[in-house]
């Protein structure tokens, strides 16, 4: 029945699927198999469900936590042993419910997590997190289990020294082309950061450069915030004074190249302080969690309401409710579609107490919603689209 109608038609059908259905239908006949890993059906379908979902609001959450490595009692080390893991797509609902479960690849003959770097358009960049300079990645589309083993980079800095690996996550839509930028900070008196790029069009690392602004990226297992076209990352540079002058690091995926975006002027990072995306989508956002022996725990929120001009800076300072008011601290981590704050415990039940788990906070109402998953040691989540992405690479493989 389906070869009586027209093509569009069969189109239009497919294009309002699941990537999981339409795995299926590529084994229904050729033509369909044929166009559906048609290199221009796959950016249609992922436009057709970001419409689709903005639509009916069925937003999606990334969900990726891992459980804490086991102490053991008798000896008093950690046993390195398997750890629990979770990767779950949420809606991004009230309720938090969920919508199905995802895998990450494994990496054979290695007892590390996969730390996700980055989300974009379906397709997850992960790291190895089991050194601070970043040697392994992979870029995968959980929805349809295809991946992509990255070569090694160029740069390793094996002598001793004091280095720190920044990695970062982004789409060149004019070029169709997503690429993992990765920097390399020598900490040091005068520091010096390279630079290099992987282009997944290119299938290669670009040669390494050294960055023209003298700076410092920090808090290397942080993900940097990727929105319109460019990647962020958290760095400072020293003044002559002995002081440290805050700003965003903007990584252009289009040109590959770095600007700068400075930070509020009152704007005091800490160790708590979390780049993220505004609520909007369309511009980003300063978490800085703070606590105060007057005030108790609050929580500074600065979005940069038009993104690029630094005048635009608005400030919206909320006491954390209660139910957090506890010793064990919480981080912020990304903006929900309802303008909540998702919220994650910062510390380990062995020195904090009782574990809680990850949370939403509404700025306005102060109302703390506890979403589950206690006693992790990593989390990840962020806004994620099912797609097609990766599905007509020949280097793509299966997992």
């Amino acid at each position: 029945m389906g070869h009586n109608l027209p093509e569009e038609i069969i189109h239009d059908i497919l294009s309002r699927l699941p990537p999981k259905s339409l795995i299926r239908c590529t084994l229904v006949c050729k033509a369909w198999r044929s166009t559906i890993k048609n290199p221009s059906f796959i950016p249609s379908h992922l436009n057709r469900t970001i419409y689709l979902n903005n639509q009916f609001g069925t937003h999606l959450l990334l969900l990726h936590c891992v459980s804490r490595a086991i102490l053991s009692s008798s000896v008093n080390i950690w046993l390195d042993e398997p750890r629990e893991k979770h990767c779950n797509l949420h809606y991004d609902n009230h309720a938090f419910d969920e919508y199905c479960k995802l895998e990450f690849p494994i990496i054979p003959n290695m007892n590390k997590f996969l730390r996700v770097v980055g989300v974009c358009n379906g397709l997850v960049c992960l790291a190895v997190d089991n050194d601070r300079l970043g040697y392994i990645f992979m870029l995968c589309n959980p929805s349809i289990r295809k991946s992509v083993t990255l070569p090694k980079p160029h740069l390793s800095f094996e002598t001793i020294g004091s280095y720190d690996a920044y990695i970062g996550f982004g789409f060149d839509a004019v070029t169709n082309d997503y690429k993992v930028v990765r920097l390399i900070t020598e900490h040091r008196e005068e520091p010096n950061t390279f630079y290099e790029v992987y282009s997944l069009a290119g299938g290669y690392w670009s040669d390494p450069r050294s960055l023209d602004h003298v700076c410092e990226v920090t808090d290397p297992h942080k993900p940097p915030a990727f929105v319109n076209g460019a990647i962020h990352f958290k760095a400072f540079y020293r003044s002559k004074n002995g002081g440290f002058e805050w700003f965003i690091l903007a990584f252009d995926v289009g040109s590959n190249t770095f600007r700068r975006i400075m930070a509020p002027t009152d704007f005091a990072a800490s160790a708590l302080t979390q780049l993220s995306i505004s609520g909007d989508g369309k511009s980003i956002a300063i978490f800085n969690l703070c606590q105060s022996f007057l005030d108790g725990t609050y929580l500074d929120i600065w979005v940069m309401k038009e993104y690029g001009m630094e005048e635009s800076w608005t400030k919206l300072t909320t006491p954390c409710p209660p139910d957090i008011q506890r010793e064990i601290p919480y981080k912020p981590l990304c903006f929900r579609r309802s303008g909540d704050v998702v919220l994650v415990p910062d510390g380990h039940p062995i020195y904090y107490g009782d574990p809680y788990g990850i949370g939403s906070l509404d700025p306005v109402s102060k109302q703390f919603k506890s979403l589950g998953f206690l006693d992790c040691e990593y989390y990840y989540v962020e806004s994620y689209v099912e797609s097609l992405v990766l599905l007509d690479k020949t280097d793509a493989v299966s997992y």
